[in-house]
């Protein structure tokens, strides 16, 4: 074995990762679990936009313009129409995509990318979106002056990449998070567009989608449909309980055994997320018992609570 990787587990770093993963992604849910009232907005602004015949354009460079593309293509199976552009073959013709009265959406996660400054500017002053917006993990930057609304995705220096990854800046965190949310952003436009009539929905995304397993399960869906009410077999829902502030020890490991979720403050935990969280509590209480001596809720979700307590 290589003298570098004898002190080193790779497959522990792959196993870590994924627990910081869920972690960035918990802290962002309760991070916007306080911001409805703006999210909201942004979407009913998005919406109006649709509604007057205008398209939603999305633009980025790097692993955010990958992710635009993924963002583009749910938005259009949807029945919402999108565009995506890189910055600098708009500067060379491409920006002719874009129509007056269309919104702009750039995602860049420093909010700094220069090929983007250089677009925002000229279809600012050119072009005349109805609106701007900036997906951003930056709550301060060049984007977000030029920007009308920033959408910002909380990653806390402890969810760094630099930090996580020793030293190394390769997106991974930022880059789920990003996915992640312009996802949730994509199902939350699509109820205003269908105006809350989620079978419709649903019925224009299987005749939009007729290949791959999607197509297969539309076929499964109309013959079950033919089946009589009787034999037609209904999943069950995930079950989800409230957890309270004062719950006791005892019944947190029963709730977090018996139930697939369990909700905290509105917020929805994943069960195994939580008994990670637990085991971690409980090896930390060990070594550091003046730190970590008493049970607690608010404890587990503490982001202080880590694998190396000693970075903070």
């Amino acid at each position: 074995m290589p003298q570098a990787l004898q002190n080193r587990r790779p497959v522990k770093t792959f196993s870590d990762m994924l627990y910081h993963h869920s972690r960035a992604l918990s802290h962002v849910s309760v991070a916007y679990a306080s911001k409805e009232d703006e999210i909201e907005s942004l979407l009913n602004d998005l919406h109006q936009v649709l509604k007057t015949g205008k398209k939603l354009v999305f633009a980025g460079c790097g692993k955010s313009l990958k992710i635009i593309y993924k963002t583009v293509a749910m938005l259009t199976s949807l029945g919402m129409d999108a565009a995506y552009l890189h910055p600098s073959e708009a500067l060379h013709g491409d920006m002719g995509a874009i129509r007056r009265g269309d919104a702009i959406i750039v995602c860049s996660s420093s909010g700094e990318t220069q090929e983007l400054v250089s677009f925002m500017k000229y279809t600012s002053s050119v072009l005349q979106p109805s609106l701007r917006v900036l997906v951003s993990s930056r709550a301060s930057s060049t984007l977000q002056a030029l920007a009308d609304r920033t959408l910002l995705i909380p990653q806390p220096a402890e969810f760094q990449e630099s930090y996580l990854q020793d030293g190394l800046q390769s997106p991974t965190v930022s880059t789920t998070l990003m996915l992640a949310v312009l996802d949730c952003l994509c199902l939350a436009l699509s109820e205003l567009h269908y105006e809350g009539d989620l079978e419709r929905r649903r019925r224009f995304f299987q005749q939009m989608h007729p290949g791959g397993g999607i197509g297969k399960s539309r076929v499964a869906l109309v013959a079950a449909a033919q089946q009589p009410e009787d034999e037609i077999v209904i999943a069950p829902r995930v079950p989800v309980v409230d957890l309270q502030d004062a719950v006791t020890e005892p019944e947190f490991l029963r709730c977090v055994v018996e139930f697939d979720c369990c909700r905290i403050a509105g917020v929805d935990y994943n069960s195994n997320f939580l008994q990670q969280r637990y085991r971690l509590w409980k090896q930390q209480a060990k070594q550091y018992p003046s730190a970590y001596d008493e049970w607690g809720l608010r404890i587990l979700l503490d982001p202080r609570l880590s694998p190396y307590p000693n970075r903070f």
